[in-house]
């Protein structure tokens, strides 16, 4: 005959504990254990803001502008696509990679080994001066010796609609990854590294594409180079690039479109520094700006509300009032958080006249006190 426990914990106590908060606390820990595991303690440690002459190849040829507010650690203003990440590695490391393994132990009378990946970090002289190139590769097929053979370079894609099977070219972005990689490995070894596979994979049906990707030196120096010599330019003279995506829906999943001008909120050309003023961030984003090497951000008074525990630990920048200039703190002003309802000025609306706050403006926040 079983007995019953003496007390065992209350349902509704299970239940309070699982929310979003909790959830977001642990999944946060867990990436960081994970990263650990990996020896990829970097992933979690404060972000720095990268030399002008270094570029990573998952950057190439981007929209100027927005590799610009990534590298010098402009604040995201959507969270990190987690789920596309984790998809995206499972697909590479549970299926590509064993797919791969098979293929490289069955060719000729040679087995070839597969590597997760290859890190590559090399300088180029070119005309705009000394660049750096800096990153890992994904799977690469090597010799026994486990010197490279094959780089590829793996992208989850949500349909292969946009793919021409006639021609059967890969993105200019994801041939300029691959060219990054093979002018890296091609210095390692006596023989040439040339040739690369960019291969595609269906998310939903698991579908797969492979594409041949031949070393071009034309495009590599005439497109790949210039890009990167032009990037430094900018970060060099901290001059914000012109928002020239390849494709223009682009703007729809940029994490820097409020910043520059392409959002719904009248923010146009803003600078790196700062949070702007009525935009809510991820606390995920907002710890990672605040936390930043070197960094400066102080919250706007909007994300003071949105995040009590963060206002605790740092700076808030003062409300401000762009009718009468006046600069109020954050905490006399009774406001819901409502971001589309923004609080009224006291000092405006004591002399009869409706202003409503704003806090400062991208740049100025730290000079706030």
């Amino acid at each position: 005959m079983s007995t019953r426990p003496e007390s065992r914990p209350h349902v509704q106590t299970v239940i309070e504990a699982i929310h979003t908060d909790a959830f977001d606390s642990w999944y946060r820990d867990q990436k960081i254990k994970q990263h650990m595991r990996d020896g990829q303690p970097w992933r979690h440690t404060p972000a720095s803001v990268k030399p002008p002459n270094q570029h990573a190849p998952h950057r190439l040829l981007q929209c100027q502008r927005r590799a610009y507010y990534a590298t010098q650690n402009a604040p995201k203003e959507d969270a990190q696509p987690t789920g596309v990440f984790w998809t995206g590695t499972r697909i590479e490391e549970d299926i590509v990679l064993p797919f791969l393994e098979d293929v490289a132990a069955d060719v000729d009378d040679t087995p070839a080994y597969v590597q997760n990946s290859m890190w590559v970090d090399y300088e180029l002289e070119t005309d705009a001066g000394e660049l750096q190139i800096r990153g890992s590769t994904d799977p690469v097929i090597c010799t026994r010796q486990g010197d490279p053979i094959l780089p590829t370079e793996v992208k989850a894609k949500q349909s292969f609609d946009g793919l021409d099977d006639e021609d059967p070219t890969p993105a200019d972005r994801h041939r300029a990854q691959l060219h990054a990689y093979l002018h890296g490995l091609n210095q390692t070894v006596s023989y040439p590294v040339q040739t690369g596979l960019v291969i595609y994979v269906d998310r939903e049906h698991h579908d797969l594409r492979a594409m041949t990707v031949e070393f071009d030196h034309e495009f590599w120096t005439k497109t790949v180079c210039e890009w990167m010599a032009t990037q430094s330019t900018y970060r060099l003279e901290g001059a914000i690039p012109p928002a020239e995506p390849e494709h223009d829906w682009e703007c729809g999943y940029c994490s820097y479109r409020q910043r520059c001008g392409k959002g719904d909120e009248p923010y146009r050309d803003e600078p790196v520094d700062g949070f702007l003023p009525l935009v809510s961030y991820p606390r995920e984003q907002v710890d990672r700006a605040l936390r930043a090497e070197g960094g400066t951000e102080t919250l706007t008074p909007a994300l003071a509300y949105h995040y009590s525990e963060l206002a605790a630990q740092y700076d808030v920048a003062d409300w401000h009032c762009p009718s009468c200039s006046e600069a109020i703190n954050w905490e006399v002003i009774d406001w819901d958080g409502d971001l589309t309802k923004p609080p009224v000025c006291p000092h405006c609306a004591s002399n009869n006249q409706f202003a409503t706050l704003s806090g400062p403006a991208p740049g100025t926040q730290g000079d706030s006190e």
